[in-house]
Order: C-alpha cells, then sequence, then structure tokens
C-alpha cells in the first residue's frame, strides 16, 4: 500500500508539473514582456557556462538545504519562463535603475545571488547564510561582475548574536531584500526582527519564496502591520505565482511581496503581468 501511494504521489506530482508547464507557455504567448524574456535569455545563457553549482563531492558533505529531489534536478536546463531570479533582476532594473544595496537572506549555493550579481550594476550584493560559502564560488572576488560588490555573512536567522554581528558591520541600509532560508513562520519573524526591520532604505521591496508552506503567508500579514507602524507608511503586500530555481522540474511557487511601491501600476506601466499576481487586503 505504501509503495502504490508513493508511486500515485510521484506521478500526479508529474502530472501537475508538465500540465503548469503547458500553461505557462500559453500564458506567456499571450502575455510576453520582451525585456523580461530577454532578462530570461541572460540568464539561462550564464546558468549554462556554469560546469556545477554543486559536485556530489561537496553535497555529501553538505547539503547546504537541498533536499535530494531538488539536488538531482538542480544543474538541468530551464527553459524560457520566468522564475523569481529573472523577475527580481526586473525590478531592479526598471525601479532602482540598477544601482542598489541587496540582501540575500538563505543563499545556499548561491544560484540565485550569482545570477543577481550577472543581472545588475554597481551594486553591493550581500549573502547571509548559516553555511560556509558554497567551495566552487570562494573566491568573490573573482567572480564579481559589472563593478559589483559581493559581501558573505554566515549566520543563523535565528541567532540575536549573529544578527547583532552582521547590523554592526553593514549599516547602509537595503534596498532589496530576498528571503529564501527557513521557511517557518517563527525564523520569518525572527529574520525580520533581527535583520530586516533596522535595516531597510526609504523605499524598499522584500520578497519572499514559498508562501506554500503552512503559517508563512499569515505571518507575512503580520510583519506587514507591523512594519507600517514601525516605517509610518504604507505597505503593499502582493501574491504571484512563478518558479523557482529548479524551474519547471517543480511545482511554482507562491510568492510574496512587502514594498512600499505601488506594484499595480509599476506592472501596468511596463505592460508585465505574472500568473495570479494579486493585492492582499
Amino acid at each position: 500500500m505504501e509503495q502504490f501511494k508513493y508511486r500515485y504521489r510521484k506521478l500526479f506530482f508529474i502530472i501537475v508539473i508538465k500540465a503548469q508547464l503547458v500553461f505557462l507557455k500559453l500564458y506567456y504567448v499571450v502575455n510576453r514582456n520582451e525585456e523580461l524574456f530577454s532578462i530570461i535569455q541572460e540568464n539561462r545563457k550564464y546558468l549554462n557556462s556554469i560546469n556545477k553549482f554543486l559536485p556530489e563531492n561537496v553535497y555529501s558533505k553538505n547539503d547546504y538545504g537541498v533536499q535530494r529531489r531538488i539536488y538531482e534536478n538542480l544543474e538541468k536546463e530551464i527553459v524560457n519562463l520566468p522564475t523569481y531570479s529573472d523577475l527580481i533582476i526586473f525590478f531592479i532594473r526598471n525601479i532602482f535603475n540598477g544601482k542598489i544595496n541587496y540582501l540575500e537572506i538563505g543563499v545556499s549555493v548561491l544560484k540565485n545571488y550569482l545570477q543577481i550579481n550577472k543581472g545588475i550594476k554597481n551594486s553591493t550584493i550581500v549573502a547571509y547564510d548559516i553555511n560556509d560559502l558554497n567551495p566552487n564560488f570562494n573566491n568573490l572576488k573573482k567572480i564579481k561582475e559589472n563593478n559589483n560588490n559581493l559581501v558573505y555573512f554566515k549566520g543563523s536567522v535565528l541567532s540575536e548574536d549573529d544578527a547583532k554581528k552582521f547590523n554592526e558591520s553593514f549599516k547602509e541600509g537595503f534596498d532589496f531584500i530576498f528571503s529564501d532560508a527557513l521557511h517557518e513562520p517563527d525564523a520569518i519573524r525572527s529574520e525580520y526582527e533581527l535583520i530586516i526591520k533596522n535595516n531597510l532604505k526609504n523605499e524598499f521591496i522584500i520578497y519572499y519564496d514559498d508562501l506554500d508552506f503552512d503559517g508563512i503567508e499569515k505571518e507575512l500579514i503580520n510583519i506587514r502591520n507591523n512594519l507600517e507602524n514601525y516605517v509610518s507608511k504604507t505597505i503593499n503586500l502582493y501574491t504571484l505565482n512563478i518558479y523557482g530555481w529548479i524551474g519547471q522540474n517543480e511545482k511554482l511557487h507562491k510568492n510574496g511581496i512587502l514594498t512600499t511601491f505601488d506594484l499595480e501600476s509599476f506592472f501596468k506601466n511596463n505592460k508585465l503581468k505574472i500568473l495570479n499576481l494579486k493585492k492582499v487586503y
């Protein structure tokens, strides 16, 4: 019986991701944005230039928070449909004119982080992760692009001591923060209180992956309410569906965005459509 359930779940998963792929291909034929698809092509070319993000001999010693089923798809080619990496670069280029302070919490093997480094210019790109730096990319000066400054900080989102050290080492504030560490409500709240809350510029975007996990979206609503009181301005919360870092090899992710910007107007003005973009009131 257990074997039957496993096979059923696996077959259902395959059917879902295949159906989503077919639907998205049609969706983005109708709703194609040329600038976004230019970014997609740039990112796919870059990803194809990397031999291995995480070789098996490294993974066997440290999995960098990557489940085996994800690892098996980590190096596979991604189709030319939007991922959150593509969308983040589109936001940065068009909202901030490309020059920002960017923080990524939970960089894992650096797959998204390095695409951001390739896609933006003249920016400080900071990584915060509980793991040691991926040994494949341990020379940040060698891999930096476009006059960017790359910084890696090892720390836990649950540690007050780590957060204190981080806050003391970087005091300029961030325009864009990408949260992709522990997908648990308590961890999301901890990183907000310890790392994010006091490190924001006047205008900002905080982008969250994987709202599909239980309690995450509810926690973002709580954070939005707290943040509005803290900064004394309107904070918009949006959700959308988009591929993650292994693209069509897994189901669409529900992502969330907390921001001072009116993204509904931004999307309209840039003639950009992303699946299931909604404003949460």
